[in-house]
């Protein structure tokens, strides 16, 4: 028998240039208040007019913060992999059973960065992590998840453009409910160690007076516990969410 492929993560240090040009996009977006509560620098850097100003400066900060870290940029990055090294083949392997499908030979990569919002980006099979994250192994399989649920995805609804997968999206929307949901299935837990929470505003989301993580829940229970049918569970959610 052929043993499943389960991949590895690559931890690096995001390179500025990278760093600069995610700050610049998430300022400039509907995320920009989470980065300037954290950082309360980049306000004055948000009222810039032009873009090419606007990056020079970003990196000028993003590099005096990253000398005020010092030492715990690289720390961080090596117990933050040590930790999830633990773990990491176990969780690949049983996300592969929950969701059935399984992991391609594509290289991911986990950048250390000092954005507090920790993005995935599907293209590239890569993410980022925070040196100061508390819960950095719920964190990481929360954005690995992604990356199978949405190859799952795209056999289902071919159909449906790779755009869609994208804030503010329903199909978007629907990948940031599920994701817990699978996270919070007691096989996860039980190696991870803890359950995941869900954004406050999908947490608040109601249809007919019902919270829909509820009825994701009790979806995820009948199709996927019960049935072992994570395509039917895919189905039936997305028919949810698209009447929010």
């Amino acid at each position: 028998m052929t043993k499943k492929i389960s991949p590895s993560i690559t931890f690096v240090q995001m390179p500025i240039k990278l760093e600069t040009e995610m700050f610049f996009d998430f300022l400039e977006g509907d995320w920009s208040k989470i980065m300037t509560d954290k950082y309360p620098e980049f306000l004055r850097i948000k009222d810039i007019k032009t873009k090419k100003k606007k990056i020079i400066e970003i990196k000028k900060e993003i590099s005096k913060i990253r000398i005020e870290l010092g030492e715990r940029m690289g720390k961080a990055l090596e117990t933050i992999k040590k930790d999830w090294q633990k773990v990491e083949e176990k969780t690949f392997q049983t996300l592969a059973e929950i969701i059935q499908e399984d992991w391609s030979t594509r290289e991911i990569i986990a950048y250390i960065s000092i954005n507090p919002i920790c993005p995935r980006y599907l293209d590239s099979w890569s993410f980022s992590v925070s040196p100061n994250t508390k819960s950095p192994n719920i964190i990481i399989a929360h954005e690995v998840s992604h990356f199978l649920y949405f190859k799952k995805f795209k056999e289902i609804f071919p159909e449906i453009k790779e755009e869609k997968y994208e804030f503010p999206h329903k199909e978007w929307l629907l990948s940031e409910i599920i994701t817990p949901t699978v996270l919070n299935d007691i096989r996860i837990r039980k190696i991870i160690g803890r359950g995941a929470g869900f954004y406050d505003d999908h947490r608040r989301l109601e249809i007919n007076g019902k919270l829909v993580t509820e009825i994701i829940r009790e979806l995820y229970d009948k199709f996927v516990i019960k049935k072992k049918d994570f395509s039917e569970f895919i189905r039936e959610s997305l028919k949810v969410i698209n009447k929010i």
